[in-house]
């Protein structure tokens, strides 16, 4: 999974990108597809001591998006990552259950 990421007000260091990249692995394996890598934009906003994140992905025709906001920048990020991960299931079962036809009795 690519990801990029997009500061306001915050200021993300190299190490904290590693931290957060890291936390992906689990969201990647269910979004990566035999099609190619997904990509993945963070927006980080940091406003009146709270963290605000906002996580974007393109996935089967849809925006799934992520909000998650608290005092802590990775708790933010963990909330908004969760989000995100219940959406990227349901997207993903309602694909994998309406596509399917039985085939025709011969």
């Amino acid at each position: 999974m690519k990801v990029t990421y997009t500061g306001r007000h915050v200021e993300l260091p190299a190490n904290e990108t590693t931290k957060l990249t890291a936390a992906f692995d689990k969201v990647s394996k269910m979004l990566d597809t035999s099609r190619g890598e997904v990509q993945a934009h963070v927006i980080v906003g940091h406003e009146r001591l709270v963290n605000t994140v906002e996580i974007t992905v393109p996935y089967h025709h849809h925006e799934l998006v992520g909000h998650g906001s608290h005092a802590d920048l990775y708790a933010a990020f963990h909330e908004a990552l969760v989000k995100l991960e219940g959406q990227a299931i349901k997207v993903r079962e309602k694909a994998r259950d309406s596509k399917r036809t039985p085939e025709p009795a011969i």
